[in-house]
């Protein structure tokens, strides 16, 4: 609970399209707008309690029609150095901007496989292998299971791959050096697993390099353009 934040830094409610690329936005008010007052206030109530109980900082943007409607900061924008909870937390502000580190690949991939699972495309019980030709264990290999693993192994940061392999940096990397994304993804099914399926917990980026290979199985294309052609597009 110390590091997890809830970090709505942006909340866009857009109803229409402007024809301007670069849209400007100008001031307005809830009631304006045609938002219920009443319901704005409950979700400030709601978000007040989430940082009661423990969510460190909330950031709420809520735009219509180019207009900004909604904006307001709760709890902090720092409340804990390393795993110290500060004494004097770092107030949020509507100005605040958060890191928001590896939550793009996160979403992306999450939603992606939420929508070829809601078509009936794919199911989190099913193994990587059945999407991933030659995810398969090396005979050399000290832990075995690349057999058993589910995509939702892979969801649940349980796969059993090492968390950061730098396949870049061949000091690290060493015989899965690879500075190519096809050689890195056929890197990435010769990587051996760093603990037993299930047993651990570890999140890495292999994890989301799997997911995109098994989406990229399935007849749609690869990750980014499936999410382009799904999601963004579909939104313009």
């Amino acid at each position: 609970m110390k590091r997890t934040m809830l970090y709505l830094s942006l909340l866009a409610v857009s109803c229409s399209v402007s024809a301007a690329k670069y849209p400007v936005l100008t001031e307005s008010s809830p009631e304006k707008a045609g938002f219920n007052v009443e319901r704005l206030n409950q979700m400030d109530r709601w978000i007040s309690q989430q940082v009661d109980v423990g969510y460190p900082g909330v950031n709420l943007l809520i735009i219509k029609d180019n207009q900004i409607v909604y904006r307001k900061a709760w709890g902090a924008a720092k409340k804990y150095d390393g795993s110290v909870l500060m004494e004097q937390p770092v107030k949020a502000t509507t100005g605040t901007l958060y890191d928001l580190a590896s939550n793009t690949k996160m979403y992306a991939t999450n939603f992606a496989l939420q929508k070829l699972m809601s078509e009936g495309k794919l199911h989190p019980d099913d193994r990587i292998a059945k999407y991933i030709p030659g995810f398969a264990d090396s005979p050399n290999d000290t832990i075995k299971g690349k057999n058993t693993l589910r995509i939702s192994d892979l969801l649940h940061h349980s796969g059993g791959f090492p968390a950061d392999p730098q396949y870049p940096n061949k000091a690290v990397a060493g015989a899965f050096y690879s500075q190519d994304k096809g050689q890195t993804l056929e890197m990435i099914k010769r990587t051996p697993l760093e603990y037993q399926p299930a047993a651990n917990i570890s999140t890495a980026m292999s994890i989301i390099c799997c997911l995109d290979l098994s989406s990229s199985r399935l007849p749609v294309s690869r990750l980014t353009a499936m999410l382009k052609s799904r999601f963004i597009a579909r939104s313009a």
